[in-house]
């Protein structure tokens, strides 16, 4: 992994690099000079994707569930939408 590609994965799990070198016990200034390297190193590389995917496991819990509850109360609201439509023309005549 190249150091372009760590800074993307960073941006996608919401760190920044304060965060990357407290987790990895580095300075900034030594991650930065991943930059001029071929491959950042093998334990930044593995962190960064445990990072991820434990990202994505607490953003991904709740999703389905809320759905269902979502379009439920969206189908309501379209039915009194319907009701109060009807009363509405029956109150012009």
């Amino acid at each position: 992994m190249i150091y372009k590609e760590f800074l993307e994965m960073l941006e996608e799990v919401e760190l920044d690099l304060d965060s990357a070198a407290e987790a990895l016990d580095l300075e900034i200034s030594d991650i930065e000079s991943w930059e001029e390297e071929d491959e950042i190193p093998k334990s930044a590389e593995k962190w960064i994707k445990k990072e991820k995917v434990e990202f994505a496991e607490l953003h991904n819990t709740n999703e389905d569930e809320n759905f269902e509850d979502e379009e439920e109360d969206d189908l309501d609201d379209e039915d009194n939408e319907d009701l109060d439509f009807g009363d509405d023309e029956e109150e012009k005549k």
